[in-house]
């Protein structure tokens, strides 16, 4: 059997509590969000590393994994950077969760190069408008496609094939580079993040004819659901993640399934007068 990839988490908090998506302050929310995630997946695996901002490493150090020190990016648009940040400064084969993905029964990343969630053709509708300004500068990029009719989530993002990590790093700071030289705010808000990540890993597999290992397999939305439900996997993509019911049910659970963590990040949350 392949070595075991080592689980990998960042939180950089500076956008979660300046307004990103026109949410507000979503601090808490996140911190109980990214406690749960780990503390679930530490049922599981054994080396679990959480890459944190000063602010946020104030109320998860205590957490039963590393917790690793990383510089904030102070960037409300470009709010996942962080993710790139540690995926860079990985040795050894890794999966990336996000911090509302909640993982229930144990799940083999067995993977060959690359793995990510699922395929997010069925929601290419929310590129297309972003793909409209990205295409006016990337004409000159030998790997981009203009409109592949498709995407990767990337809930759950692993590179086996660190070389390949590297090819997608380039093409990462490559297309972050032409946002910031033409992004002009003044004429219209784009969210880069899912282009910038999402389409952008799609478009360099398909220009080298490799095919990620999808966790969540089936042929739509609806199945891939059913699959998630079976495997004991749950993202809670977007804004839905900030519904009350939602918000209560993370805490809720981080309570009473990990009740003595629950009241260690409950304290240092309250002491530093978040309540």
């Amino acid at each position: 059997m392949r070595e075991e990839p080592r689980i990998i988490y960042s939180l950089d908090a500076f956008p979660i509590s300046n307004n990103r998506w026109n949410e507000g302050n979503k601090f808490k929310e996140t911190i109980y969000s990214t406690a749960l995630s780990i503390l679930y997946s530490h049922l599981w695996y054994q080396d679990i590393e959480l890459y944190a901002d000063e602010t946020a490493y104030k109320f998860l150090y205590m957490l039963p994994c590393r917790v690793t020190k990383i510089s904030s990016n102070e960037d409300t648009v470009i709010w996942m950077k962080s993710k790139i940040d540690v995926m860079e400064k990985q040795t050894k084969p890794f999966v990336h969760l996000d911090n509302d993905v909640f993982i229930k029964k144990k799940i083999n990343f067995d993977f060959d190069k690359v793995i990510v969630e699922q395929n997010d053709y069925e929601l290419y509708s929310m590129y297309q408008y972003r793909l409209d300004f990205f295409n006016q500068y990337t004409k000159d990029l030998d790997y981009w496609k203009p409109d592949l009719g498709y995407a990767f989530n990337c809930g759950v993002l692993g590179f086996r094939d660190l070389e390949l990590r590297d090819q997608f790093l380039k093409v990462y700071y490559t297309l972050e580079e032409i946002f910031i030289k033409n992004n002009n705010p003044k004429i219209a808000r784009i969210e880069p993040c899912i282009v910038l990540e999402q389409y952008n890993l799609a478009a360099l597999l398909h220009h080298h004819n490799i095919k990620p290992t999808l966790l969540l397999w089936k042929k739509n939305l609806f199945e891939n659901s059913q699959l998630a439900d079976r495997i004991g996997y749950t993202h809670i993509a977007g804004q839905k993640k900030y519904r009350i019911d939602i918000v209560e049910e993370i805490e809720n659970r981080l309570f009473k399934l990990f009740p003595y963590w629950y009241k260690e990040v409950k304290n240092a949350l309250e002491k530093e007068g978040i309540a």
